[in-house]
């Protein structure tokens, strides 16, 4: 029987789409038959990694295709090219951080006293910015940055044509106002502002806590389970006895706590930070975003328990004391199609209700027994990373390159955030959904 060239060719590609799917849903792929055969050779094994990390990366990718967002989110989200950075080379931007510059510097640039403020943009992709906390160059800033935590809003009446006026708010809508004394709800901010900056992805400058990133290429080109311990962060410290921690430092979150309360009925939990019941474990990690948590390096699992339940609301808990850590991530708060549009492919485990958790904890109970399926969950590690961009823990701030990037590469079409637009990110009825 003869087989023709173009057939052969049509059914090798079909072969390799299905090994490729079989990558992205089966946590065993490594283990398959046809990999281990003394037939696929070493170029076979190499050329089918590539092939299966850019059908990898393609399908991550097209799940955010239909999300709205400006240029910049494009960019950090959307995987679309960042434009050449002497785009505005010729031109300075002047962005005033009204009322509260003192206040953010040190997160934003001192990073807690770790950092020096030598040059703020020297990591950023353009540097043609300049930062000030004079509120009387209100009349001369290409942007004003008005922090809505702290709610004061400036008094202008006659605003600059081509000035941007862009509410900042790190916290989901359900926290937004907290501690503001002079606004409490979204509705009085009506017609004042151009931006928004959130955590969100469809926000004129996204700041998100943290971030799924495509390697250009794989770290391995081919590898077996046994090799994944190499891409794990502190791997070696890894303990079995107990598996799960968290670190709590705000311990009024009454849907934390139960989730927390109904774990621990049937799985052990080292609790670190301000909330635990261990005085060492309390005083070791007092659960300020200044200081690193060491001991929490050691764990298999991360209970990433978010306060909220709103938008794409993802924090820390997830992107540091848990990928970044090496550990998988046990998630509540978010909704599961943030997590599967948002975080790397099969890396967490997902809660979605108190009653859930007897059947987590017996899962994180057989994962830690069975080290192939637990390893499963960081095949991720071979084809993605995640980065840390809220200058918390000693990592880096990306909230001012944010900024400069926005004012370089976004529109420059003139727009006005109505009430009801405002509503989409600050109103806690349309963007949260009650924990329980």
């Amino acid at each position: 029987m003869i087989v023709s060239k173009k057939l052969f060719v049509k059914v090798g590609l079909i072969v390799v789409l299905f090994l490729c799917a079989l990558m992205i849903f089966s946590p065993n792929i490594y283990n398959i038959p046809i990999l281990r055969h003394p037939a696929f050779s070493d170029l076979d094994r190499r050329e089918f990694g590539l092939k299966v990390h850019v059908s990898t990366v393609e399908a991550f990718y097209r799940n955010r295709e239909s999300w709205p967002h400006s240029k910049l989110g494009g960019i950090l989200f959307s995987n679309e090219p960042t434009p050449h950075p002497n785009l505005n080379e010729n031109r300075t931007y002047l962005i005033l951080i009204w009322k509260h510059w003192q206040w953010l510097m040190n997160r934003h640039v001192f990073n807690f006293g770790k950092a020096s403020n030598d040059n703020i943009l020297s990591y950023c992709s353009v540097k043609n910015c300049q930062f000030t906390g004079e509120d009387k160059l209100i009349d001369t800033a290409d942007a004003v940055v008005v922090h809505l935590q702290k709610g004061v809003i400036p008094t202008v009446e006659n605003r600059i044509a081509h000035q941007r006026w862009i509410f900042l708010s790190d916290e989901s809508p359900i926290n937004t106002f907290s501690v503001s004394k002079s606004i409490r709800s979204f509705e009085v901010l009506k017609d004042i502002f151009n931006w928004s900056m959130t955590y969100r992805s469809d926000t004129d400058v996204p700041v998100p806590y943290g971030r799924t990133v495509a390697l250009e290429e794989p770290i391995m080109e081919s590898f077996s389970v046994s090799d994944i311990p190499s891409l794990i962060p502190f791997w070696e410290t890894k303990q079995k006895d107990v598996s799960a921690t968290i670190l709590m430092s705000n311990c009024q979150s009454k849907a934390r706590n139960a989730i927390l309360k109904e774990l621990r009925k049937h799985m052990k939990v080292d609790v670190y930070g301000a909330c635990s019941d261990v005085p060492e474990n309390r005083n070791r990690c007092p659960g300020h975003f200044k200081e690193d948590c060491e001991p929490i390096s050691s764990y298999l699992f991360y209970l990433a328990l978010e306060n909220s339940n709103c938008f794409q609301y993802l924090t820390e808990k997830v992107f540091f004391h848990a990928y970044s850590k090496g550990a998988v991530p046990v998630i509540f708060g978010p909704s599961k199609e943030d997590c599967e549009t948002l975080l790397p492919p099969n890396s967490y485990i997902y809660i979605e209700k108190k009653k859930d958790a007897e059947q987590v904890a017996k899962d994180i109970l057989m994962l830690t027994e069975d080290l192939d399926l637990y390893l499963s969950l960081h095949l991720w590690r071979n084809n993605f990373k995640v980065v840390n961009e809220h200058g918390f823990f000693g990592t880096k701030s990306h909230h001012l390159c944010r900024l400069c990037e926005a004012l370089n590469f976004n529109d420059e079409s003139k727009k006005i955030y109505r009430k009801e637009d405002l509503a989409w990110y600050l109103n806690p009825s349309l963007t949260c959904k009650k924990v329980n």
